[in-house]
């Protein structure tokens, strides 16, 4: 076997000083600690002889944010390098600072070690360096040879093997590290194909209610046994108690209101009154954990007014409700706006279309058996397209036939039929009846009584650009049918993945643009922005998190700030970048280093929901 001598330097921070300052970021006095980075010799990547010192900076105890180290000095200190992420990358200098400062890096940290080197050339005594291009002391090469003559000795002899420090074959890793290895490019969301025309589902949509036990679950451990028997610490973990750790951000201070005008009345138990929240998101949606947890909370607090709205069937792998019993045959095409596109732009409410083209193809919709959320149903409604030459599909209630709705039509043209039931538990059944083109996209359950429904809108891949990849007056009727009172957008997390491939200027421009669009359907309803959960990465210098998270709530901020819409980070209300490193050892993220789990969904919809109940309690008592 060959063997070699690794050698090299690092960087190592070391805290010099602590105390308390005036934060930045926080606005207020903050515990702060003062680190020192400094230069390392490296023996197989162990750091054994301290060189010299780099530079330092100050970091926040509380928002972890890093300053120039003159912010302890300062009485009006500069804002955080954090702030500065909304400026181009242009005006940053280059993509290197932009990716450190994403993080709370200094910029000048790179400068100053090169600097801090070059002084050490300069400085040091002429005989103490083995020569001008290595600036290693003769004191630090012996001490290397030594270490290196002791490591070699076991493979002298055979009998000296079970000291051996490096093996010839590879040791596999124990369970639980793979949490360290970065996902390939391809885990990513893929770009849509630009392509028109229609694909198969993926296989049969199957009940999925049950999962809502996911939320509360117990966490298993999931870190291998070295880390479990070092009973080592996790940073970010989230707090048990019911305060929001992160307020939503009001720019105006009523962007909710009418939202809270409706919830209002809700709680008042007035008659017919119902408020409905449209939830529109990534996969993270697509999953109902976030979205699931703060219905569930809302309709405890304010009354049970149905499910909502949910797709006939999956238009994606891994796409599921809680609390609503919802199966469909494995027969149907689909058609979404992040591909493959439907010719005419049309996708009802869910930006998913379903065509079926042979008859005993099928969709089954039901209230909820497992829990108490959503065990009842008072009338279900059908989103379809009338269309020339369209097929029909018999409406069976509770195993019987009560019906049939009929697509055909003169023109194409979104629509709807309303099946009513009596208040309690029921089934509705659709069944094609023909090889004509039926074309169905979701149904929405609701009840007369007050209370609260959440349609919970995910789109797996998407940008929120591609939400104007519709047919805007198809989109527009889909909105004003829908009679939102809250409409909620939550993406950014597949922007993050894109990385510089799509400029942040254009990434504003689309985003306010699909805004406008929303606030132009419903002039009468309140909005959201949700920014991104911080998002994995296995390199440590990055801080284990992506630096497009940060960029991209900044960006999520400062728009916020222009339309007048409420932002409400999930980044920083997990704890910032590098807090999804610490979930996934908590079981709270995946290892896909992207998705909450059920537990983490959970936890990041009872804050949200926490963040809306503090201000329409702050709405009530002004």
């Amino acid at each position: 076997m060959s063997f070699g001598v690794i050698i090299g330097y690092t960087t190592k921070p070391t805290c010099v000083a602590t105390g308390t300052f005036d934060c930045p970021r926080c606005g207020k006095s903050q515990p702060f600690e003062r680190i020192r980075a400094r230069r390392y010799f490296t023996l197989f990547f162990v750091p054994l002889v301290k060189l010299y010192d780099v530079a330092e900076h100050v970091e926040c105890h509380v928002c972890h944010g890093a300053f120039e180290a003159r912010a302890i000095e300062d009485t009006e200190p500069d804002p955080p390098a954090v702030a500065r992420l909304a400026a181009p990358p242009d005006e940053l200098g280059t993509a290197r600072a932009l990716a450190g400062e994403s993080f709370g890096e200094l910029g000048s940290t790179l400068a100053a070690d090169e600097e801090a080197e070059a002084r050490y050339r300069r400085t040091a005594p002429a005989g103490d360096q083995l020569g001008p291009r290595l600036p290693i002391s003769r004191k630090i090469a012996l001490t290397a040879v030594v270490l290196a003559a002791l490591v070699a000795i076991p493979y002298v002899h055979p009998a000296l093997a079970r000291l051996r420090l490096l093996e010839a074959e590879e040791a596999k890793p124990p369970p639980g590290l793979e949490l360290a290895v970065e996902p390939p490019p391809e885990a990513a969301p893929p770009m849509p194909a630009a392509s028109v025309g229609e694909a198969a589902v993926p296989g049969q949509t199957q009940d999925q209610e049950a999962r809502g036990k996911e939320l509360d679950a117990p966490l298993p451990d999931v870190r291998g046994p070295i880390a479990q028997a070092r009973k080592e610490s996790v940073k970010f973990v989230p707090k048990s108690d019911e305060k929001a750790p992160r307020a939503i951000e009001d720019p105006t201070g009523h962007g909710l209101d009418k939202f809270f005008q409706k919830l209002a009345k809700v709680e008042a138990g007035e008659a017919g009154a119902v408020a409905r929240i449209l939830y529109y998101g990534d996969s993270i949606v697509a999953s109902d954990f976030v979205s699931g947890k703060l219905r569930r909370l809302l309709q405890d607090r304010f009354g049970d007014a149905g499910h909502g709205y949910a797709l006939v069937a999956n238009a994606w792998p891994g796409w599921f409700h809680i609390d609503v019993s919802r199966e469909a045959s494995g027969e149907w095409s689909k058609s979404t706006c992040v591909g493959p596109y439907a010719e005419d732009g049309v996708y009802g409410l869910g930006c998913a279309s379903f065509t079926a083209r042979a008859p005993k193809l099928w969709t089954r919709f039901g209230t909820a058996k497992s829990d108490h959320w959503g065990t009842n149903v008072g009338r279900f409604e059908i989103e379809y397209l009338a269309q020339p030459g369209g097929g029909a599909v018999e409406l069976v209630v509770d195993g019987e036939v009560k019906g049939e709705l009929d697509t055909e039509a003169p023109e194409a043209k979104l629509s709807y039929r309303t099946v009513e039931v009596p208040d309690g538990p029921h089934t509705l059944e659709l069944r094609t009846t023909s090889d004509k083109p039926t074309r169905l996209f979701g149904i929405r359950m609701e009840r007369d009584v007050p209370g609260v429904t959440l349609s919970a809108l995910g789109i797996t891949g998407a940008r929120a650009r591609f939400l104007d990849k519709q047919d805007d007056e198809a989109w527009k009727q889909a909105l004003v049918a829908s009679k939102a009172d809250l409409v909620v957008l939550a993406f950014g997390s597949n922007e993050i993945t894109d990385g510089n491939a799509y400029s942040m200027d254009d990434y504003e421009k689309t985003l306010v643009a699909v805004l406008k669009q929303i606030e132009t359907a419903l002039p009468d309803a309140s909005f959201l922005l949700v920014g991104p959960p911080d998002m994995a990465s296995a390199n440590a210098a990055q801080g284990h998190s992506k630096p497009m998270g940060g960029i991209i709530t900044m960006r999520q901020r400062a728009i916020s700030k222009t339309t007048g819409w409420p932002f409400w980070s999930q980044l920083d209300a997990m704890g910032g970048g590098g807090s999804m490193w610490g979930w996934i050892k908590l079981g709270l993220g995946s290892t896909d280093m992207f998705h909450p789990t059920g537990q983490g969904g959970g936890v990041l919809g009872k804050w949200l929901y926490a963040g809306l109940m503090q201000a329409f309690e702050q709405w009530k008592s002004p």
